[in-house]
């Protein structure tokens, strides 16, 4: 099979699944000598083309030619396996230099000075978990999801992603029980940094949000988004087969409590940077 071809099938290269291959083959090794047991690189395969296309257990079992189950146990160990990279890959930036470089890539999109990073939340559909609790599942859009938080850089690369709060909590309450948000109240390093959140969070000097009724010119364009995110087609075929669903979530801002630190920065910024 051509590189083309394999990409097609896997969505990664041939280079980037021998790479990842490498990265969690120690956790994919079978434990026991057992006949026929498959190998590292085999379950990787197995679990990306899971990933790509969200069928059946059965088709790609058939593809194999291993067992249904056999895909279950998969698909499961490698995605504990590639979550366990979690700490390697997604975080905020570490030093000084790595937070100048986001905040200037931030400044060039739209002129706004400090940010390292855009933050909301999404709703993941899942299952009804049953049992007592399982109506603390079930959001706003009246379905059973986890509230999945994420920041992402001015390269759309996730820096954090929080994923264990049930539907029905806040952005705020996730964001406020986050290691991110300690890391920013209290880490030197981001003291004159920032994110960017929405109306669902409340101004801090650490989280700037929008005015919610802008008066002036320059307070309107302060606020101004992009409508449409860019969303990824690979994420969407998994909705469609295990049934997801991401929709963005924002609350109103006069029901979340007021920072006068945070009202004072943002002013500061917007007379000094979108002033006419």
């Amino acid at each position: 099979m051509d590189d083309y071809e394999f990409q097609r099938r896997f969505r990664l290269t041939k280079q980037s699944v021998a790479e990842l291959t490498l990265l969690i083959e120690e956790k994919l090794e079978s434990k026991t000598p057992c006949n026929n047991a498959l190998k590292p690189v085999e379950q990787v395969l197995i679990a990306l083309r899971f990933y790509a296309v969200a069928c059946m257990q059965l088709a790609i079992a058939d593809l194999f030619h291993v067992s249904q189950p056999t895909v279950c146990r998969v698909v499961h160990r490698v995605s504990e396996a590639i979550a366990s990279l979690l700490p390697d890959f997604i975080h905020l930036p570490v030093n000084r230099e790595e937070c100048k470089t986001v905040s200037r890539k931030f400044f060039s999109i739209a002129g706004f000075p400090k940010v390292i990073g855009a933050l909301d939340g999404t709703f993941v559909r899942i299952v009804s978990p049953g049992g007592e609790d399982a109506e603390r599942f079930r959001c706003r859009k009246n379905y059973f999801a986890l509230n999945v938080q994420t920041i992402v850089d001015s390269d759309l690369v996730i820096r954090n992603v929080v994923a264990r709060w049930p539907g029905s909590a806040y952005d705020s309450t996730v964001f406020n029980n986050s290691a991110a948000c300690l890391s920013l109240k209290t880490n030197a390093l981001y003291q004159y940094f920032h994110l960017l959140g929405d109306t669902g969070y409340a101004c801090e000097k650490y989280l700037l949000t929008p005015f919610g009724n802008p008066i002036s010119l320059s307070e309107a364009r302060y606020v101004k988004e992009d409508p449409e995110p860019p969303a990824d087609p690979q994420i969407e075929a998994l909705v469609r087969q295990l049934e997801l669903e991401n929709e963005d979530a924002t609350l109103s801002f006069e029901t979340r409590p007021r920072c006068p630190a945070g009202f004072a920065k943002r002013n500061v910024i917007v007379t000094n940077f979108f002033s006419i």
